[in-house]
């Protein structure tokens, strides 16, 4: 009917592109707490106290100060907000290249550690949880009363159906990030949020919390004369040998060990110069060098050892023996390098003792037994 009337029609553009709203995500959907934004819950019940303060933060007007003590009966406390404004977020895009960041310090005095649990909860009630463990995760050696940073990569999150701390969590359907609180504590929190992040910025960050640890003494005495007994296990007369502290020819406080290997399998005994406390070698392991004086007879023959408080143990197969018989003595060195210490794994801030094994039966007598600079010889 239109055309018998010679109507025509003008062209309309009913769908042309579909234009997204621009995405704030990439700031507001990465915070959890920043001066009071967003929705944070806390459910601290009559074991603690949850509040903002504008008095002491980190950045912005305010901080979190929250103090708890779960001993006092509460099953579960703990806060939590979401940081995608409460619509599920993947954490599988993002895992490999955020992490969890957020500052700290205490209300008073010093804390090794902060005891908080952080889960992320899918919205099936699901979760995967990871423990705030300041030796990986804090930008520091102790909190204190100045902020610090606590950084956590999200790929530690586990996702694995297999592992324990994963409660069937779906990572594709994240809701929100929980603090569960245990033990006690009294702390300010500030600018928690999620950052860029990566795999290298976390080495580099352990590695920078490695310098910050303090260095052992390049010089430090091993055997302290009247003080054998005290510094040692395995003084005195055994089955296979005999330790004792005498005085030589000269008047001078020596040790003199006596040992026997035939049938024998407990000829050696170790020593501690710290009153049996940890013995630091962190930052002069590869400079510093174990020196002692030495005299032996019929050929005896020992081996050394290293050990430190985590069981780590390296020991020298180089049988140590300078037949000179009882008047003369020879000066042995040893390069710390030599036990492979870090290649080996061992805590250098933990070293427990050295040990000495004996290998082929007679007397040893050892004076001066030092740790000292190796770059003066």
């Amino acid at each position: 009917m239109f055309a018998a009337c010679g109507t025509t029609f003008k062209q309309q553009t009913l769908y042309d592109e579909f234009l997204e709203p621009e995405k704030s995500e990439e700031v507001s959907s990465q915070i959890i707490y920043e001066d009071g934004a967003g929705t944070m819950w806390n459910s601290l019940f009559e074991c603690g106290d949850f509040k903002i303060v504008k008095d002491i933060f980190y950045a912005g007007n305010s901080s979190i100060k929250i103090s708890w003590d779960k001993g006092k009966g509460c099953e579960w406390i703990g806060f939590g907000n979401s940081y995608s404004n409460w619509g599920p977020s993947d954490l599988t895009q993002y895992r490999n290249k955020k992490a969890l960041s957020f500052y700290v310090r205490t209300q008073q005095k010093v804390a090794g550690a902060i005891p908080i649990v952080l889960g992320l909860e899918d919205f099936a009630g699901g979760g995967t949880y990871l423990f705030t463990d300041t030796k990986k995760y804090l930008y520091g050696l102790q909190i204190d009363t100045t902020w610090k940073q606590i950084i956590v990569p999200m790929w530690h999150f586990p996702i694995d159906p297999n592992d324990g701390r994963n409660d069937g969590v779906d990572p594709t359907a994240i809701k929100q990030l929980k603090f569960q609180l245990e033990g006690a504590g009294s702390f300010y929190l500030d600018e928690i949020k999620l950052i860029d992040f990566s795999e290298t910025e976390y080495q580099k960050m352990l590695a920078d919390v490695e310098a910050m640890k303090p260095k052992g003494n390049i010089n430090q005495i091993v055997y302290r004369e009247g003080n054998l007994e005290n510094d040692t296990w395995g003084y005195g007369e055994k089955f296979c040998h005999e330790l004792q502290e005498i005085n030589d020819t000269t008047g001078n406080t020596v040790i003199s060990w006596n040992f026997k290997v035939e049938n024998c399998e407990w000829a050696k005994w170790a020593i501690n110069w710290n009153n049996w406390y940890q013995v630091n070698f962190r930052g002069i392991e590869k400079d510093a060098m174990l020196q002692f004086k030495l005299k032996t007879v019929n050929m005896a023959e020992f081996n050394i050892a290293i050990e430190d408080f985590a069981g780590h143990y390296s020991q020298l197969y180089s049988s140590f023996s300078v037949d000179v018989g009882e008047t003369n003595w020879t000066t042995i060195n040893i390069p710390l390098k030599d036990f492979q210490l870090e290649e080996k794994g061992f805590r250098l801030d933990q070293i427990k003792q050295i040990v000495f094994i004996g290998k082929t039966s007679g007397t040893v007598y050892l004076d001066d037994i030092k740790i000292m600079d190796g770059w003066k010889f």
